[in-house]
């Protein structure tokens, strides 16, 4: 059964071999004692993003994700943010429908990848 958690982003960075290097807030997911997935709000650039990184995709993780997003912006609201931020992940098909899903709207090409926005508060 998938749960999740609040997480130190270092040791998220650590465990998932990235480089987290803005101020952020992260959570893992967590199902049958394996690491699957971590999502949280960073800031940097002058924007707040969201980030959800999946390590296995499965149809049943699809809610907690949208769950969390909700989430995520409800806490960038409280923090004073008009929008929050994500760059499309192209290693899935289906990553534009969950965005959509999220609130998520296309907003502009930066570097050849494809970012979107939502308004929140």
């Amino acid at each position: 059964m998938l749960t999740i958690h609040y997480a130190d982003p270092y040791a998220v960075a650590v465990a998932l071999n990235v480089v987290i290097d803005w101020p952020a807030i992260a959570y893992v997911g967590i199902d049958d004692d394996a690491l699957v997935g971590s999502g949280g709000l960073a800031w940097g650039n002058d924007r707040c993003w969201v980030w959800f990184s999946i390590l296995e995709s499965k149809p049943q993780y699809a809610l907690p994700v949208l769950l969390m997003a909700r989430k995520f912006m409800k806490k960038a609201a409280q923090l004073g943010e008009k929008y929050v931020y994500t760059i499309r992940d192209p290693q899935y098909e289906t990553s534009p429908k969950l965005m959509k899903l999220a609130g998520f709207e296309f907003f502009e090409i930066d570097g050849g990848q494809e970012i979107f926005r939502c308004k929140v508060g």
